[in-house]
């Protein structure tokens, strides 16, 4: 068993999805439906800075977290704008069917699958 003390609650509530544990605020032994699991636990050293590292064993993770290096503040911000723009555009996308990706996306996905019919049709090549 490992106990993490965590002073973020945002941070707390991320871990927690990601090994499916409850958080407990209050000093009191867990139950087991409160408990997670990991398969490692590691504290390493990631662009000199300590990070606490938690591995599950499946692939069914819903989380992730992308580390961000950069020379000034202000480019960091950018970066974690896009990043933050392009994963709500994800995420929007999955949840609403009736949304169609832009840029061409939707041109270039018909431009293959007509592709991909002429390979099969002698006729059409």
């Amino acid at each position: 068993m490992v106990i993490v003390k965590i002073m973020s609650k945002w941070e707390l509530k991320r871990i927690a999805r990601s090994i499916g544990a409850t958080p407990v605020v209050n000093l009191k032994t867990p139950q087991p439906g409160e408990l997670g699991y990991a398969a490692e636990v590691t504290f390493k050293e990631i662009s000199s800075r300590w990070c606490t590292v938690f591995r599950t064993e499946n692939d069914e993770n819903k989380l992730a977290t992308i580390v961000l290096r950069g020379a000034t503040n202000a480019q960091l911000e950018d970066i974690e704008r896009a990043i933050d723009d392009g994963v709500n555009t994800i995420k929007s996308l999955v949840r609403d069917p009736r949304m169609c990706p832009g840029a061409g996306a939707t041109e270039m996905y018909c431009a293959h699958m007509v592709g991909e019919m002429a390979k099969k049709d002698p006729s059409l090549a």
